[in-house]
């Protein structure tokens, strides 16, 4: 009699993997491990293992199938390729089956799972089966528990991918909907004491400081791949998880897997920024719902815009963003729309006259929910503004655009190659009662005309302001 320790599954001279027990251990336990020659060769991907029958069909219904497939009754060799996990997930499970403890934790628990269901290592065979232990781990240790629920969705990403973990047991499903459910449940029950966590408002790439609590859930999302992050966050948002809790999820997911622009575009290769785009796409199409009360931090909306400009993302992906900008415009700050241009220019004009049209009502498709347009044209054509819309600015927030449009006007200025016409749109885009007063307005011109002096004061104005 004789038992294998977990270090003596070792491979052979001739590549195979045998059990060798020692006389050391004999009678550790009562599995009757013998000191034959194996009857068995089982080829998992590119490892062999010499194995004996006996212990792997009394726990294995697949392996039992497979050997009763065998023309040779006294020694068999099978090929498992698929497996889940592995040869490492088999090399698990054949000591399972030899009577060798297996520990079952977070690191292992997903493969061990996908890998006995496809084995069949199930009740049906023996008592305790490998199946029915790492389901109970699941059950009491993981599906309970947000953060463990996120480490093994994370594992389930290094499984064999010829077999997806959605083939085998609905595993990801059932991970996703568990950190869904237990999220919303901790949010009713505690009022969000773990989950709620504000980011300054102000910081454009929000960092894990002392505000951000260390053991906050939504943190340990960012080591997903973006592909289950999606169906995480989906799955959240479904469930009515909070929005401010949504967006601090997707800062600190942006924070960590984006090349967030700050200043000046970054300059990246072709790989790089196919990736980007794609992570940028997919966070703002996760952003909560737009609204002029959005808990997306201004300064996260204008480094999104600025990186989805960098990495080339689709114009719908652009345009959500210049329309969310536009309806939070009275908390920016000049940072915030100087958004970089590719062109000659040092400055996007056109992103911006969109925003500050956005933030006005101007765009044709801003309706409010009677399906009305927040601005008409009066008898002469001139533009009139109907501020006493629910969708539309208040005055106070009109006054703050006022003068962060007078600043970003004396800051694009400067710009030798900014055309008088884009200078002209920006300066007549707000309405006459917007600015108590128009010294920022005349610095800017003035600042316009230094830089281009062979401009004068009638080119550039259609009428006096």
């Amino acid at each position: 009699m004789g038992v294998v320790n977990v270090g003596e599954l070792k491979p052979s001279i001739s590549g195979k993997r045998t059990f060798r027990p020692t006389s050391t251990i004999r009678h550790a336990t009562e599995w009757p491990i013998s000191d034959v020659s194996s009857d068995l060769t089982v080829e998992v991907g590119g490892s062999t293992f010499a194995l004996h029958k006996f212990p792997l069909v009394s726990r294995s219904g697949r392996i039992r199938k497979l050997l009763l497939e065998c023309k040779d009754s006294k020694t068999a060799r099978i090929s498992i390729p698929h497996i889940p996990g592995g040869a490492a997930a088999f090399e698990a499970a054949a000591k399972f089956c030899y009577g060798i403890h297996v520990d079952i934790n977070l690191s292992n628990v997903a493969m061990l799972r996908c890998a006995s269901h496809f084995l069949e290592m199930t009740e049906e065979f023996a008592d305790k089966n490998l199946e029915s232990r790492a389901e109970s781990y699941l059950a009491h240790t993981v599906l309970t528990s947000i953060p463990n629920s996120i480490a093994v969705l994370h594992t389930c990403e290094t499984l064999t991918p010829a077999l997806s973990p959605e083939e085998i047991s609905n595993l990801v499903p059932r991970l996703i909907s568990a950190i869904a459910n237990n999220a919303c449940k901790e949010q009713l029950a505690s009022g969000l004491l773990k989950l709620d966590h504000t980011y300054p408002s102000k910081l454009a790439i929000p960092s894990s400081g002392p505000d951000t609590p260390p053991n906050w859930w939504g943190k340990s999302l960012a080591v997903l791949s973006l592909d289950f992050f999606h169906r995480v966050l989906t799955a959240v948002k479904s469930k009515g998880l909070k929005q401010d809790v949504i967006s601090n999820i997707l800062i600190n997911y942006a924070h960590n897997s984006l090349q967030l622009v700050k200043g000046s575009l970054l300059v990246v290769d072709f790989e790089l920024q196919k990736r980007q785009r794609v992570i940028v796409e997919t966070i703002v199409g996760l952003l909560p719902t737009q609204s002029r009360k959005s808990p997306v931090p201004m300064a996260f909306l204008s480094s999104l815009l600025k990186t989805a400009i960098a990495a080339s993302a689709a114009n719908s992906c652009r345009s959500d963003l210049e329309r969310r900008i536009g309806l939070q415009l009275d908390q920016a700050i000049l940072e915030d729309v100087l958004i970089p241009a590719h062109a000659h220019t040092m400055y996007d004009t056109d992103s911006i006259l969109r925003i500050f049209s956005f933030f006005l009502n101007l765009d044709d498709d801003d309706d409010d929910d009677d399906g009305n347009h927040h601005q008409f044209r009066g008898e002469e054509g001139e533009m009139i503004y109907d501020f006493d819309s629910p969708g539309s600015p208040k005055q106070s927030s009109i006054l703050k655009v006022s003068k962060l449009l007078d600043n970003y006007l004396a800051e694009v200025a400067l710009d030798s190659n900014l055309l008088p016409t884009k200078f002209i749109a920006l300066a007549e885009l707000l309405p006459d009662h917007a600015r108590i007063v128009s010294d920022g307005l005349y610095r800017a011109v003035d600042i316009f005309l230094k830089v281009s002096p062979y401009l004068r004061l009638s080119h550039i104005l259609h009428e006096p302001f």
